[in-house]
């Protein structure tokens, strides 16, 4: 990534839809009311309340005990769910992983938590860096380090991923969602984990079209298995319908659930999905 695109970068920060309080301080404003640095709101004074929270000036107008309230800065978790299976293939692949590097930039960049989880046919260690932006390098690397996955299963995933993380935050899967067994049921189940759920989408652009006419060998990228096709235009056009299909029921599931959704193609440049079509769905702002 060039450092202009780096320096773009460092002017956004990962929006959360609700809250999620973390332990530690960051750059991140909740809208839990306590102990911060900008004003939010007055409540009466009671017995126990430190006597610095008190404000004097209000005390000397109104003769009332009020204790100012503030945003409280917390950090957010950011969980990027890296689909490295063997259907994304070297160009969905490499799409990915840029993705999830510039937003793991973003989120480090404001002392935010970012845990990166690759998973194929199961979830794979996880990779969660110290708190500074310099760390997305390394993140990069451990991705591009991980070798084509088994096929995608992404209920074993999400069942795998909420047993053993304890911290909730954002759960962004990133991925073809070509999973043999379907998607839906791992996005519910992170959802009823508690988790605020992000999809994205990723396509390569010879999937929207079928293959030529005629006979051919289709190859699964996944087991190896070689199938014998004869591809009329008939086929074709069911083809492109499904194709059109999985998409559609992505975006729609996301819409019903409220949740962020984004598509994004292997040859387009992946600054382009960071910087505007993320600031549009609102997931950086």
């Amino acid at each position: 990534m060039n450092p202009d695109f780096l320096r773009k970068l460092e002017f956004l920060r990962v929006v959360a839809r609700r809250v999620h309080t973390g332990r530690f301080s960051a750059l991140n404003r909740s809208k839990k009311l306590g102990r911060g640095i900008d004003f939010a709101d007055h409540r009466p004074y009671t017995p126990g309340d430190d006597f610095k929270d008190i404000d004097w000036n209000l005390y000397g107008r109104m003769d009332r005990l009020m204790v100012r309230l503030a945003e409280e800065e917390t950090e957010l978790n950011l969980h990027l769910l890296v689909d490295c299976s063997g259907s994304m293939g070297p160009a969905k692949s490499k799409y990915a992983h840029e993705v999830a590097t510039a937003l793991a930039y973003v989120a480090l960049a404001h002392l935010d938590r970012v845990h990166v989880w690759p998973f194929g046919g199961g979830l794979q260690p996880p990779m969660s860096p110290p708190r500074h932006k310099a760390q997305a390098v390394q993140i990069l690397r451990y991705l591009d380090g991980i070798g084509a996955q088994e096929e995608t299963d992404l209920e074993a995933t999400a069942k795998a991923f909420a047993g053993v993380s304890r911290s909730r935050g954002i759960a962004l899967v990133i991925s073809d969602f070509l999973a043999p067994s379907g998607w839906g049921r791992a996005l519910d189940l992170l959802r009823h984990a508690r988790y605020e759920v992000g999809i994205l989408q990723i396509s390569s652009p010879e999937e929207a079209e079928a293959p030529l006419r005629g006979e051919i060998v289709l190859k699964d990228r996944e087991t190896g298995r070689r199938m014998r096709v004869r591809v009329t235009d008939r086929i074709a056009q069911a083809y492109k319908k499904a194709f059109l299909d999985h998409g559609e029921a992505l975006q729609s599931y996301a819409r019903g659930h409220n949740l962020f959704y984004a598509h994004g193609r292997s040859d387009q440049p992946f600054e382009e999905m960071v910087l505007r079509t993320m600031r549009a769905e609102r997931l950086l702002a």
